[in-house]
This record gives structure tokens, sequence and C-alpha cells, in this order.
């Protein structure tokens, strides 16, 4: 009979094999770096969707992996840049032979390493973030911060995701960007490291330099670059004629291969019959794809919400519920299910719709772009929804919200983000009214809304008026909400505001009250905007401290960078909204900055890429012109930085 001691050794011994074995498979891919800042449980109500649907590993909202997200990296190949984060290739013979030849004792022992490592708390990166102050302040009354708020999360791309000061002659190279803004609370910030930036955009790659490849897109495009999975997809309208038979206006999302550029697919969808009141001509589709595993969603011209595969027809096989698409050759998009929102929801998109969605557990999140007639003074569908969620697998309506009513300005093309306050996930909605609704993630129920227009502003046609509707989107950091008000671009420049939102308070959370009193309630932390009627805040009397905008700010450092429509950038301090510096650049702006590398990168419509170095002084660094005009936000990825101007998008090595 075997005796205890025997017993032991043998399980050891089996341990240490399955060890060994395990060892010798690729792991999966890992966390890309563009950490949430949440380390709250992830949501609790996801289903489980069909086998042909493959999950990815991480929630959105999920505690990041704790390994393996930004690594130090070589010098990537010009032609063929190598993230670090991609799946370890297969042992080759030699290492399996030198992997069997250790002993079972060495690998138990340091796997026994490995899990005391991982259940240290001392040693984890989550702890020192924990330890150290929260970097909340509060501002003047009545712009003040909760007395007690939740610990905030990790800055995205900050300690968990990679060393601040990588040793010398390392650089960090991060994963995918599956959606604009990287992840669901949309702050334009990467984490990677040793970007250079003496490229040269040009038509062709010969023609320039650094450029790994140059492709064909629209004559306008406003859509933002997104990769995932070898493939990076972005919207525009057809005038890159990739599918002969569609001929004239079209709108459409492109797929290319991620490493060679070379085009694979593309959604097409025919102009509504309507005209410019709903979909105006040669804008294309303007939404930003969120790709999760091999599925992609995304807001079509048509006022479509359309979940995608991602391999197209490549893979022999129409996936459905949607099943009868009339483009369904290998080049086309297969369509996996549609919303109409026109037809099923009665939505009257006023002009285009280009809500760029989210998706956290089962849910897609995505505002309607529900607005006003052609004659901009009534509202055709007052009680469509303007908010919806939407199963990401069915394609089924979940919960729906029409809180703006007969209150929307104009239209509503921003886009929601998302965070977790309290262990609550919460929907950031911006509404038509000018108003921020921050919804429960499971049920649509208002958690809390905020008025970001003085009560005395007035809205008029043609921007004429002082009132702002929300164009662009928030920013979620540290339990607290960025977000800028803006109008449409034609209306002119105009005076604007921008407010941080304290998200842990309940009910209307206004800086007053509707009888234009301080609101004993009220979530402003700060707020920059208005004009300096005495010149303390700027230096110059009467001068608009804050224009009108449609960018969406980038946080990091303990600072705010927040460009405003007329081309002028605000460094602004995220702790108590102080402005330390203002530069212009001259042109006006419809992207967001991209915050990586100790620089900010962003684009204007004179088709300059402007680089400054962050801080709290003004210090331009570069001028890269491209050929039109960059209405989106640069995309980094894999080593890669993606920019797409009016009618090309351009892969440059960066690193």
């Amino acid at each position: 009979m075997p005796t205890k001691s025997n017993l032991f050794l043998s399980a050891i011994l089996t341990i240490g094999a399955a060890v060994l074995i395990g060892g010798c498979t690729p792991p999966p891919p890992p966390r890309p770096t563009y950490d949430s800042g949440v380390t709250d449980a992830e949501p609790d109500w996801e289903a489980s969707s069909p086998p042909e649907y493959v999950m990815p590993s991480v929630d959105p909202l999920g505690e990041p992996a704790s390994e393996g997200v930004a690594e130090s990296a070589p010098e990537p190949s010009r032609l063929e840049p190598k993230p670090t984060d991609e799946p370890a290739p297969a042992a080759d013979d030699e290492a399996d032979q030198e992997m069997a030849d250790d002993s079972a004792d060495e690998v138990i022992d340091e796997a026994a390493e490995e899990a005391e490592m991982d259940t240290d708390p001392a040693d984890s990166p989550a702890a020192e973030e924990a330890a150290a102050p929260a970097p909340w302040e509060p501002a003047e009354t009545p712009e003040t911060a909760p007395e007690s708020s939740p610990e905030p999360a990790p800055e995205p791309g900050a300690a968990a995701a990679a060393p601040a000061t990588p040793a010398a002659g390392e650089r960090v190279v991060t994963g995918d960007w599956p959606c604009w803004g990287g992840d669901v609370h949309r702050n334009m910030v990467n984490a990677t490291t040793g970007i250079a930036i003496d490229f040269e955009p040009a038509a062709t790659v010969e023609e320039g330099k650094r450029l790994l490849w140059v492709a064909k897109l629209g004559s306008q495009t406003y859509g933002n670059p997104v990769v995932s999975n070898g493939k990076v997809y972005v919207g525009t309208n057809n005038g890159g004629e990739y599918r002969p038979k569609h001929k004239g206006d079209r709108g459409v999302v492109l797929c290319f291969e991620e490493k060679t550029g070379k085009f694979l697919w593309q959604l097409t969808r025919e102009k509504l019959p309507q005209g410019r009141v709903n979909d105006w001509p040669e804008q294309g589709i303007c939404s930003a794809p969120f790709v999760e595993g091999n599925r992609l969603w995304v807001v079509t011209n048509r006022c479509e919400l359309m979940c995608l595969d991602t391999e197209g027809f490549y893979d022999q096989e129409n996936d459905g519920p949607y099943t009868d698409e009339t483009d369904n050759e290998q080049q086309d998009a297969d369509i996996v299910w549609s919303l109409d929102m026109i037809e099923e929801m009665g939505v009257f998109p006023h002009n285009l719709a280009t809500s760029s969605p989210i998706v956290v557990g089962d849910l897609v999140y995505i505002l309607t772009s529900n607005g006003v007639d052609e004659a901009h003074l009534e509202l055709p569908s007052p009680r469509s929804p303007s908010f919806i969620a939407v199963h990401k697998v069915t394609g089924e309506v979940v919960w729906e919200d029409n809180s703006p009513l007969d209150t929307i300005l104009h239209g509503q093309w921003s886009s929601p983000a998302a965070g977790v306050v309290n262990g609550q996930t919460q929907i950031y909605m911006p509404g038509g009214n000018g108003w921020l609704y921050a919804l429960d993630a499971k049920t649509g129920e208002h958690l809390w809304e905020f008025d970001l227009n003085p009560k005395d502003s007035k809205w008029e046609l043609g921007g004429r008026g002082t009132r702002n509707n929300i164009i662009s989107t928030p920013v979620f950091f540290e339990n607290s909400v960025v977000l800028g008000v803006g109008q449409d671009p034609e209306h002119g420049e105009g005076v604007g505001h921008i407010y941080r939102i304290d998200a842990t308070k309940k009910g209307d959370v206004s800086p007053v009250t509707p009888e234009n009193q301080p609101n004993p309630n009220s979530a402003q932390i700060w707020h920059w905007g208005g004009v300096d009627k005495d010149g303390s805040l700027t230096g110059e009397k009467d001068n608009d401290c804050f224009r009108r905008t449609l960018s969406t700010v980038a946080i990091h450092d303990g600072l705010v960078y927040a460009p405003d429509l007329s081309g002028r950038i605000h460094c602004l301090d995220f702790a108590t909204g102080k402005r330390y510096w203002e530069a212009d650049i001259l042109a006006a702006v419809w992207g967001s900055p991209m915050v990586a590398d100790g620089k900010m990168f962003l684009g204007d419509e004179d088709g300059v890429l402007s680089v400054f170095a962050l801080g709290k002084e003004e210090k331009k660094i570069a001028e890269i012109e491209f050929p039109s005009s960059i209405y989106s936000t640069p995309t980094i990825a894999n080593g890669v930085m993606f920019i797409s101007d009016r009618s090309r998008l351009y892969a440059i090595s960066i690193q």
C-alpha cells in the first residue's frame, strides 16, 4: 500500500508534468494597454452567446490583465511591425526539449513563486494605486468635489499597463485599439513610447517617409480608424470605388489588412431618399465601429445599428439571423443583424446618424441621432428614443429612453461613454438639449443629469444664440466625467463651456436649479468657459475663455487637453480647472487629441498634424503636413500610427 509521502510525491510530479505540457501551449492574446481605469468587477448581467460568436477574454469594464499588457519591445520591422502583445509562437523542438529537461520540482517552485506573487496585494499595481493619496482636489464653492468620494481608478495607460518611465533603450508597444478612444471610457491616451515624429505623409509609400502603406479612402472621411485582430476599419464615402458594382454616393465602412493595407471587404449603404435632411450628401459613414471578438457594431448613414462579421464573406459563411444581403460576394460585408431605427422606432435623424457605439457586457449603447426637421422648427418624432441599449448578439432592444423629448435643439451627433461608480456601471448619454444623462447600464434607469449650459442661455437658429448642444463625447476618469459643448461647425465658433462633473451623485446635479439658484446638489467640480469680462482669467478683457468644441478631451498626468473648434488648445488642471496655457494652431479642429509618449497629437482642417509636448508649459515640437484635411483622431496600435485625412488612410511606422 502506498505511503502518504509516496502519494504526495506522485501528486507533485503529476502537477509538474501538467505545468510542463501547459507551458508549451501559446497563451491567449493579452489585454491591450488601453487600460479601462476601473478595478470594479465586470457587469454581472452578461449572458452566454451563440457558439459562432467569439467572445473576448476580458470585458471592457473588467479588471485588466496583469501580464503582457505592455512590454518592452525590440525595433519592429519597417514592413511588418510586430506588437509585443501578440500571442506567443508555439515553442520549437529545441525549446520543447530544453523545457522537458527541467525537473518537475523546479517547475513547481517557479509556479509556486508566481502564485505567491499574484496573491500578494502589496506587490500589485492596484495596491500601489490604492496606497497613493487620491488626486481629488476640491474647487471653489459651489464648484466642490464630494467630501468623500470612492477611490479613483488607475489612469488608463498608466501604472497597471506599463512602467511610467521605461528603462533606457526600452520601448512600450501597445496592442489593438478596438473602438474610438481605445475603450469605453473614451480617454484619448495611449501608453506607447518611443514614438518617432520624423514621418512624412504622401500619396504613395515611395514618396513619403516611414510609411508602411497608404490606402485610398472616399472623397470625404470623418470616421476614426479602429484596429482589432489584424484588421483596420474606417468609415468614409464611396469615393474609393473598391466595389465597382456600386456607383455614386454611398456610405461605406472599409476593412483593410493591418500589416499590408490590402483591401478586404466593404459595407455599402445607399443614401436615404429624403436627402440632406436625414443623410447629408458625400458624408459617408461617420460612426467609428466597436470591435469585440469576431463581431463589429457600427451606425450607418441610414440610421441603422448593424452587427457585422469581421471576416466578411471570406469565411464562406453567411452569419445570421440576417441572411438576405444583396451584396454577398467575398469583398462585401456579412451583416449578422440590423436595427433600422427609422423603420422600427420612428427616429428622424437630422443631417446624419453618427453615433459611435460602445459595448459593455451583452449590450450595445448608442444615441439614435433623433433631431429636428429641415426647417429647424419642429421635431417630427419627439417621442422616439434618443438613447438605446441593444443586445449585441440578437439585435433586440433591451431598453430605450427619450428624455430630451421636444427639447432637442438641433441634432444628436455625440456618442456614449461608460464608467463604474460604486460598483454600478453608468452609461453617459449626451442629450440633444445640452444635458448629460447618466443611466444605469442594465436597466436604463436615470441616475443623474447635468445641464451643461447657463440657465439664462438662449438657443437661436444658425448658431446666433448662447445655448449649445453636445457633439463631443464624454470622458470618464476618476469617478468623474469631463465634457464640453458645441454646435454644428457651420454655425460658427461662439462661446463654449467645459465641465468636470462628479459622477457619484444622484438626481439633478446641475450647477443651479431650474430657478437659476445655486444647487446644493451640484456635481460641478469645475467649469471653464464663458467670457472673461475683466481679463483676470485669460489676460484679455471680454475674451472667450473657451469656444464651442467638437473634440473629446485627453486626460493625462493631472492635465486635461481640450481643443475647441477655433483651433485653440487649452491645457487645464484636472483637479481645479485652472488653465495653464492656450495655443492657437490657426485652423479649425474637428477631431480629438491623442496623447502618447509625452506628446499630444492633433490634426486640423488645414491638414496639419500638430505635436505638442505634454506639461504645464506650452511647447510645440512639430508640425507635420498631410495632403488634405484631418477631421479624425490619430490611432496608435501595435507600434503603428493610423491617420485618416479626407481621402487616404496612412499606416506610419513610429518606432
